[in-house]
């Protein structure tokens, strides 16, 4: 006589059915594949009762929409962690530990304001351009407008802000932790270091993604225009230079550093919102 298998509650096939999408997307690596996914080879993936699904999805766009809000929302890149990478923080205490002395002056402050850019910011650059993930979560709010429509787009967008504002929230205090430290200030009372945050992230994003577009068509045989010229290199040779060749810049104790362009650019940023502050006194060790 055959047992029957075990049943498998609804919440749980639920669950299973959105992570088995996730993966699947993220092999993909594009949102707009989502539209194309096969509900079977999702449940094959899931290992759950096909009945079960059915029930709960009774028409494949359901289940789209409802993976396309669990990617902008729960199951997204930024549910779990901020924008900037886990190990910013810690790289942040390191600079400052180890160069405490340059608190002493507004010249060593400042000195310590472009270290601290020069390394998170590529850091997170590189982190940015590596995430497949993050990519998906980009590839989803570009593509929103054109491939849902109706209470789907106002849910997926809804789940979008959410994900993002959790993700803003924990980059302002980052920089408060940075300000606090280095004795940096808003050079007008109407800004906030939430104008900060949103023009800073959305560069180092945009750039990032720029670089994204570049690798990929560095993998492509050169255009025949771009070929036949050899007075310059490839469009996107030259450009991955730009974004990515080092370039001289301000170091510690007056040494010249090697920055990256999004670096430089975030650095440009952060000067026309704040400043250093003369009337601040360093923590006594």
């Amino acid at each position: 006589m055959t047992t029957r298998p075990d049943r498998v509650p609804a919440d749980e096939v639920r669950q299973r059915m959105l992570d088995a999408g996730r993966e699947l997307a993220l092999e993909a690596g594009a949102a707009l594949t989502i539209e194309h996914l096969r509900l079977e080879e999702v449940i094959q993936r899931a290992r759950v009762p096909r009945s079960s699904v059915y029930r709960l999805w009774p028409y494949r766009e359901s289940y789209t929409d409802d993976l396309l809000c669990y990617l902008a929302g729960e199951g997204s890149w930024f549910s779990t962690r901020p924008v900037y990478s886990p190990e910013t923080f810690a790289m942040v205490k390191q600079v400052l530990t180890d160069n405490a002395p340059l608190l002493a002056t507004a010249e060593g402050r400042r000195a310590l304001v472009c270290e601290v850019v020069r390394l998170t910011v590529g850091h997170n650059y590189d982190s940015l351009t590596e995430s497949v993930p993050w990519r998906l979560h980009m590839a989803l709010t570009a593509t929103l407008g054109s491939t849902r429509s109706g209470e789907a787009r106002t849910r997926i967008a809804a789940a979008l802000e959410d994900a993002q504002r959790r993700s803003r929230e924990s980059m302002v205090a980052l920089l408060e932790y940075v300000a606090g430290v280095l004795g940096l200030r808003l050079r007008d009372p109407s800004h906030t270091l939430d104008h900060v945050q949103l023009a800073g992230g959305l560069l180092v994003q945009s750039v990032a993604l720029r670089n994204v577009q570049v690798q990929a068509a560095m993998g492509f045989p050169d255009d025949a225009a771009g070929a036949a010229d050899f007075s310059a290199p490839p469009e996107p040779v030259f450009v991955d230079s730009l974004l990515n060749a080092p370039i001289p810049g301000p170091g510690l104790d007056g040494k010249t550093a090697e920055w990256s362009l999004v670096a430089f650019g975030y650095l440009g940023v952060l000067d026309a919102f704040m400043e250093l502050d003369p009337d601040f006194a360093p923590p006594v060790p």
